[in-house]
């Protein structure tokens, strides 16, 4: 789409680039799938990133509520690699994603039995 390598067409990839932000629910996949065409599309037009800036954008698009994650990954290594942020993210997000469904499900117990007194305790079962 942005073949011609115009000023425009490389400020307007720069601004979507920029600009990309995935919502809290939204598909983890397809956000990383949007940001690496972003990237290439860039490339094409010879824009050059260094992996730690593209990390570095990378880790900025992603929800608020992975802020401690983001802190802990950028200064708990003295290296980062784009292909093991990308890993990263998605395994944190795949976690984040089973702690929520597990703590769904816990809610989700069923009471067996009427309310009310027990007829081991001498009163009637409400039916």
């Amino acid at each position: 789409m942005f073949a011609l390598k115009s000023l425009s067409n490389k400020l307007f990839l720069k601004d979507e680039l920029h600009s990309l932000k995935i919502e809290k629910d939204a598909n983890m996949m397809k956000h990383l799938s949007s940001f690496n065409r972003c990237i290439a599309d860039l490339q094409r037009l010879d824009e050059v990133y260094k992996s730690e800036d593209k990390d570095v954008m990378l880790l900025t698009s992603v929800p608020q509520s992975y802020k401690h994650f983001c802190t802990t990954l950028m200064f708990g290594k003295r290296t980062l690699k784009y292909e093991e942020v990308m890993e990263e993210i998605l395994t944190h997000h795949r976690m984040v994603q089973c702690s929520e469904e597990c703590s769904q499900s816990e809610g989700l117990v069923a009471r067996i039995g009427g309310r009310g007194r027990s007829s081991k305790h001498g009163g009637q079962v409400k039916q």
